[in-house]
């Protein structure tokens, strides 16, 4: 009977959560690779949870991005989100190029997973 209550209790618990506590925030994240491998984030100076276009402060070398909670994102080689500078991203493992990288976190800028340039990004929200 204890367990039936304790079942019923968090249940309940769970359902009185209202669903946005479980949402999460729009960003996207810039990632680098160190010379010993592993991959660290840019710190985009509070903009990347805006929509919009932002410049980089300087040169990002950026191997990966992450796209949480927006309905998609663009990396630009060119200051201003030029349309003629956008840069095409591949899904981890797929052949499938894109401009518009939708929600995920395995966006890579080239297929050997090399860095490329990014001066600019532009993000749509959903």
């Amino acid at each position: 009977m204890a367990k039936i209550l304790l079942r019923l209790f968090v249940s309940l618990s769970i359902a009185g959560v209202p669903f946005l506590a479980f949402a999460r925030d729009p960003e996207i994240r810039l990632y680098k690779m160190t010379h010993d491998g592993h991959s660290v984030k840019y710190t985009l100076l509070g903009k990347g949870d805006n929509s919009g276009c932002h410049n980089t402060p300087y040169t990002y070398h950026v191997y990966k991005v992450a796209v949480l909670a927006f309905k998609s994102c663009s990396v630009y080689s060119a200051k201003d989100c030029q349309p003629d500078a956008i840069l095409p991203a591949y899904w981890k493992n797929k052949d499938k190029v894109s401009t518009k990288m939708k929600q995920g976190t395995r966006w890579f800028l080239t297929r050997d997973g090399s860095e490329v340039d990014v001066l600019s990004w532009s993000c749509e929200i959903k």
